[in-house]
This record gives structure tokens, C-alpha cells and sequence, in this order.
């Protein structure tokens, strides 16, 4: 592992605070769907690699937006290398593989590893994990689930996804996550899919405009 480089990319991705990502029809409207993204303020983006011609489009914006670029939904250890060749960054799970840590840190590329159950958050850490991906976030009882789970597990770096809107997505930093990831709810794959990025990149200034508010509201 280059050290630097793998802190540098931590850095960048826990600094960007909101991660869009992308599962889309084609790797063209994840690209374009990005670029909204990027227009509307985030400056982290994942591509699912579930997305048909996601390293293509990984490959078509990493280095050339500025916002880190990740690769998401990946299941085995082999997917990293492929994902960082095509330019990703970092590296995002559905589920507990700690060979998946291991491959992606000797890239020095940091993983947010998902887990569900305060067992497999527990064992995520254990692998290594940058951050442990809570998902689906929504569906396991929202904020006031993460809240219990930090409670025994406080130290525990926390990125959720899976029903997350715009709307419901405070009370997750409320309750003690450092990151919070946006799929359709937001980056809708049919408003990509019809080209209506304008209406992606209004949806991205929304997001950011309540967390503006929100943020602006602690420090009073």
C-alpha cells in the first residue's frame, strides 16, 4: 500500500460528506448523470458495477470531474483491480469480504464494506474496513437503528445507503454517520434514461441545499 495516496483518497471521500451513485441502463447516462451530480455540488460519485458498461464509464470521467469516483455493488476481490483500472478510487460492497479489503488496500484504494447486523458490522471492522456501508438503512429502522448500533459500536465509521431521500436523509447525521449515499431516490435511472440531467443536477442542489441549512443550523 502507498500510504499517502491511500489516505489522500480517505480524505477526499470523508470530506465529500454525500456520495451519488449510479445504476443505470447504460454507460453513457451514468456519465452524464455524474457530471449533473458534480454540477449540483457532490464531490464523490459511485458507479454500480452492476451498471452495463461500468468501467467505461468510470473510465470516461475519472480524472476529468472534479469529484473522487468509486466503484460500487462489488462482490469479489478480482472486481477491484478492474475497477481500478479504470480509474476508481475508491471501492464500495453490498456485503461482508474481507478479501475485498485486502485487495483494495494494496491498491490504496479505501472500501466501505456492507454489513446489516451489528455481527457482520463487527467483522467488517474487523477486515479493515474504511467505513462499514449500512444497508439498507431504511428498511433495518433508519436513524434510530444506526443510533442503537452506535451505541455498543461507537467507534464505528458509518456510510448508509437504501432508502435514503432527501427528505430523510438529516437524521442519519444526526445520528452519528459520516457519509450518506444517494441512489434513485435522487439519481433517478429513468430521468437519466430520458436525458432529463437538468432535473438530476436540481435534485443535487437540493440535497446540498438542506444539508447547507442543517449545517448552518448546528453552529448557532
Amino acid at each position: 500500500m502507498n500510504q499517502k495516496l491511500y489516505e489522500q483518497r480517505a480524505k477526499r471521500l470523508r470530506d465529500a460528506t454525500l456520495v451519488a451513485i449510479f445504476r443505470t441502463r447504460a454507460p453513457e447516462h451514468a456519465v452524464e448523470g455524474m457530471n449533473a451530480a458534480v454540477r449540483g455540488g457532490f464531490e464523490a460519485v459511485e458507479v454500480t458495477m452492476n451498471t452495463p458498461g461500468a468501467t467505461d464509464a468510470i473510465a470516461d470521467v475519472a480524472g476529468r470531474i472534479d469529484a473522487i469516483v468509486g466503484a460500487g455493488t462489488i462482490t469479489a476481490p478480482e472486481q477491484v483491480k478492474e475497477a481500478y483500472d479504470a480509474g476508481a478510487e475508491f471501492i464500495v460492497t453490498p456485503v461482508t469480504i474481507p478479501e475485498i479489503v485486502d485487495a483494495a488496500h494494496e491498491l490504496s484504494i479505501p472500501v466501505c464494506m456492507g454489513a446489516s447486523t451489528p455481527t457482520e458490522i463487527f467483522r467488517a471492522v474487523q477486515a479493515g474496513a474504511d467505513w462499514v456501508k449500512v444497508f439498507p438503512a431504511e428498511s433495518l429502522g433508519g436513524p434510530d437503528y444506526i443510533r442503537s448500533l452506535l451505541g455498543p459500536l461507537n467507534d464505528t465509521k458509518i456510510l448508509v445507503t437504501g432508502g435514503i431521500t432527501a427528505e430523510n436523509y438529516l437524521g442519519y447525521f444526526d445520528a452519528g454517520v459520516e457519509l450518506v449515499g444517494f441512489a434513485d431516490s435522487v439519481f433517478d435511472p429513468d430521468i437519466a434514461a430520458d436525458g432529463d440531467y437538468p432535473e438530476l443536477e436540481r435534485r443535487a442542489i437540493e440535497v446540498w441545499r438542506r444539508y447547507d441549512v442543517w449545517e448552518s443550523s448546528k453552529r448557532d
